[in-house]
């Protein structure tokens, strides 16, 4: 049986209550992992991704930031594209949510479900 993974793309406004919600509910909705994604590490996003890894969420970031998250004390399990090639379901927050899904969500096939939650017309 294929696991049930849920990407969130993005930790702001939208993102992060999301995924916070996700991880919370994950039993009640059937969901295996839930993995978000941060583009960049500041020091003043640390205690909620802190917090979300606490509670059982799973960090992906791109390489390149890689160490830019383990200077503040927080380590990416898993590269961007790793978390997206075993994604069941992407839920994009980003302002190009429909775009991503365009350029590189359609590009795994794992990827059954897609939403854009940004701030997308």
């Amino acid at each position: 049986m294929d696991k049930k993974i849920v990407h969130v793309v993005g930790t702001g406004t939208i993102g992060e209550p999301l995924t916070g919600l996700l991880l919370r509910m994950r039993q009640d909705l059937g969901i295996d992992e839930v993995t978000f994604e941060k583009k960049t590490a500041r020091l003043e996003d640390r205690s909620k991704v802190k917090e979300l890894v606490a509670l059982g969420g799973t960090l992906a970031a791109y390489r390149e930031a890689a160490d830019s998250f383990r200077s503040l004390g927080v380590d990416p399990s898993l590269t961007v594209h790793e978390a997206l090639e075993q994604a069941s379901v992407v839920i994009d927050c980003t302002p190009v949510g429909n775009e991503n899904k365009e350029k590189l969500y359609r590009n795994f096939p794992r990827v059954k479900g897609f939403l854009a939650q940004g701030s997308e017309f």
